[in-house]
């Protein structure tokens, strides 16, 4: 083993804890190890030892160095995407709190659909609108999955949840004897309806804001 060889894994460990970082901290970082190992070289040297012996404790501080290496890394992640990586728990809870959701409104929808099958059968479409933002909703919730498609998957459930919002509580209430009470005895229930339709929709609405790549780039700068 020459004191070349150790120089190169060096190098090769720098670049690969280095990859992703922009290209004047990776540089900064192969200069200032490139002059540290001149500097263990020269050292050594002097000190008598042999080019086998320098590159043997060149490669093991490395080795022991991995530790700090990839803390080094992680802090330089932090200082280049800061807002991103503040904004990832936020990010999670809202992909979370969407799913979550949109599969409340998926239920809700199909309990009210079931709840109407007799009317389905016998060619009451009222259940239709339902059932339309019930799948609607469905396919968002798939797109969700994807990053690239988040954004469309939100905008999709925030078409549909006011259908079943409204709509569907309708139909809901209409085949329950308890909700029905409580939606002809409840003042306002109707602009309560559309409070919250109007909500839920916001919600998914500002949510696709969020998930845009131009917000994304524009967050990152």
């Amino acid at each position: 083993m020459t004191n070349h060889n150790a120089q190169s894994r060096v190098d090769r460990w720098c670049a690969v804890y280095t990859r992703g970082l922009p290209e004047e901290v990776a540089s900064e970082r192969r200069e200032e190890l490139a002059a540290d190992v001149l500097d263990h070289t020269e050292w050594s040297a002097f000190q008598g030892n042999r080019p086998r012996a320098i590159a043997r404790a060149i490669t093991w501080r490395t080795i022991k160095g991995i530790p700090s290496d990839l803390a080094w890394r992680r802090a330089q992640l932090r200082a280049v995407d800061s807002a991103g990586y503040r904004m990832r728990p936020f990010d999670g809870w809202l992909l979370l709190g969407a799913t979550a959701l949109g599969i409340g409104l998926v239920a809700l929808a199909l309990t009210a659909v079931i709840r109407d099958g007799n009317g389905i059968l016998i060619g009451d479409a009222s259940a239709m609108p339902t059932l339309v933002a019930a799948l609607g909703i469905m396919c968002g919730l798939l797109l969700l999955l994807r990053e690239q498609t988040r954004p469309l998957g939100s905008l999709w459930i925030a078409a549909g949840a006011p259908v079943v919002v409204t709509v569907g509580v309708g139909l809901l209430a209409k085949n329950t004897t308890l909700l029905f009470y409580v939606s002809q005895s409840t003042p306002l229930w109707g602009v309560g309806q559309a409070s919250i339709a109007t909500c839920v929709a916001v919600f998914y609405i500002a949510a696709t804001a969020w998930w845009t790549p131009e917000r994304r780039k524009s967050s990152s700068r």
